[in-house]
């Protein structure tokens, strides 16, 4: 599974933190459940994190388009603060 970390600044800005490959090394947890549990257990309680959907992995495989990519990740990180601060309302 593949997550993305990022953050959101008092301006309101998305600051990209990191592209994590959260399945482990030995093949365990290939969900990358444990991982985003363990994310959960933050102080922001995972609010920076989000698992990027395979669909969208496929199509980031798919091509070399930086843009592209770039519009994908932001896709991502963009419906998850969304559902997210629907939650916390």
């Amino acid at each position: 599974m593949l997550a993305v970390e990022y953050d959101v600044t008092p301006e309101g800005i998305v600051e990209l933190i990191a592209l994590i490959n959260a399945v482990e090394d030995n093949g365990a947890d290939p969900d990358g459940e444990a991982w985003l549990a363990w994310r959960k257990s933050h102080d922001d309680e995972g609010l920076g994190c989000a698992p990027i959907p395979q669909a969208d992995v496929a199509r980031m495989e798919a091509t070399d388009d930086p843009v592209a990519l770039r519009t994908i990740v932001e896709n991502v990180i963009l419906a998850d603060r969304r559902s997210k601060e629907e939650v916390h309302r």
